[in-house]
């Protein structure tokens, strides 16, 4: 939120910028987030290696899941609700002033929890003891997580893209000497730290578009109103199953792994899942900052079918450009972008980029899900995805797949849940209003 996120709705016209610039800023916002993820993965490859890359994947899930339900995880909530009363100002300042009281108390649940189970949770996630002021460490970063989501939400919410890009492009400069330092001197707890750093970092420019927002003045403390609040509960409930299923679903199946294959299989595994996640949120980013926006807006299930069908379109046409290049040169850029110690993962990437590929089509008509806050809908499908995900996993390491088998699972998972997703969401097309 910058200075020119008032409530006036002349003022926010002033500050949005055309579709061109928007798409310019946020490509180059999350290309500096993708980069800094790259080097920060290196980094971690370079100087602990396979082994323990796999050691630090538990708490870079723990991390992940808390950087997405940070404040009750409803940063798309937020940019749902300030899109559609960005024309009525008491309406948005009132939304507001709620989800920041909705957003403080959540960060104070997780932080007793993170303070009451530190010690066995560390234990857990790091299999070492001595690392439970990691999770305190942790507990207290998510306050910043959770106000950098609102804030990113707000400024979304009014396409004011050049602040977003702002905070994304400072935070990740602010990132990379910080995590190298820590990575170079104190490795696993500095990497540990490190990871931490790269969800916080953007936490001190939105605190300064904050502070010099006009917007920031006019949000006061109110009486809460029960109906917001719901709706906000929904978009948690959202957070939550859809952090179940991807970071503890990715947990338990490093764990099997680990057990079942060994700890340099775990490493190679989540190497190709963090860069996965890494090329998977430019279209994240792009659909949350574009797409909820205009589906959110838009009633006519005819035109939302058409706005659907040209994002998929598009964000399938670009991944299959970008991953074909790739796996064409993934004997060149495994080692690139992690150590040469990870040559072997070249001979299952081609998974993962299959199963990406289906997954990306299938967030546009997910979006669609959260842009409608249809909440049972989405939980169905995420605990769906996940359950799949799992099982097939362990079914594959019990066949004796080892690693190919949790990629293969991959597949198959993605498989079902995009011809899932396209008959779904055909039906729910076609359906009158």
């Amino acid at each position: 939120m910058s200075g020119n996120l008032s409530c006036s709705v002349d003022e926010k016209r002033k500050g949005r910028v055309g579709p061109l610039l928007g798409a310019i800023l946020t490509t180059s916002a999350h290309l500096s987030k993708i980069a800094v993820g790259f080097l920060l993965l290196k980094l971690v490859a370079v100087y602990l290696g396979v082994e323990g890359m796999g050691q630090l994947g538990n708490f870079m899930s723990a991390a992940l899941f808390l950087s997405l339900l940070a404040g009750g995880g409803i940063q798309n909530g937020v940019i749902k609700y300030v899109a559609e009363y960005k024309t009525q100002p008491r309406a948005l300042l009132a939304f507001l002033a709620d989800a920041r009281v909705y957003s403080l108390v959540f960060c104070m649940l997780i932080f007793v929890a993170a303070l009451v189970l530190h010690a066995p949770l560390a234990r857990f996630l790091m299999n070492a003891d001595g690392y439970g002021w990691l999770i305190i460490v942790l507990g207290l970063a998510q306050f910043g997580f959770a106000f950098s989501n609102v804030v990113n939400g707000t400024a979304n919410g009014l396409h004011q893209t050049k602040v977003y890009a702002a905070i994304q492009i400072i935070g990740n400069l602010l990132t990379l000497p910080l995590a190298w330092w820590l990575i170079s001197r104190h490795g696993l707890a500095g990497a540990a730290l490190a990871v931490v750093t790269f969800y916080l970092s953007y936490s001190l420019p939105a605190l300064y578009f904050y502070i010099t927002s006009r917007l920031r003045r006019s949000v006061r403390w109110q009486a809460l109103q029960w109906s917001r609040l719901r709706r906000l509960g929904g978009f948690t409930l959202m957070a939550i199953v859809g952090s179940i299923s991807v970071p503890v679903i990715e947990i338990v199946v490093r764990q099997l792994l680990t057990q079942q294959v060994g700890l340099d299989a775990a490493g190679l595994w989540q190497a190709s899942i963090k860069l996965s996640s890494a090329y998977m949120g430019f279209f994240v980013v792009f659909l949350a900052a574009y797409f909820i926006p205009i589906v959110s807006a838009q009633q006519d299930r005819r035109l939302i079918a058409a706005t659907v069908r040209r994002f998929m379109a598009l964000v399938m046409g670009l991944f299959l450009i970008g991953g074909t290049v790739f796996y064409l040169l993934r004997e060149f850029f495994i080692p690139l972008l992690l150590s040469p110690a990870f040559s072997e993962l070249t001979r299952f990437i081609q998974y993962q980029l299959i199963g990406d590929f289906l997954r990306i089509a299938t967030y546009v008509i997910g979006f669609v899900v959260v842009a409608k806050a249809a909440t049972r809908l989405y939980i169905v499908l995420e605990i769906g995805q996940g359950v799949l995900f799992c099982l097939f996993s362990v079914v594959a390491l019990r066949q004796g797949w080892g690693l190919q088998g949790v990629f293969m699972a991959h597949v198959a998972m993605n498989v079902i849940y995009f011809m899932c997703s396209v008959i779904g969401f055909y039906i729910y097309s076609r359906r009158a209003v």
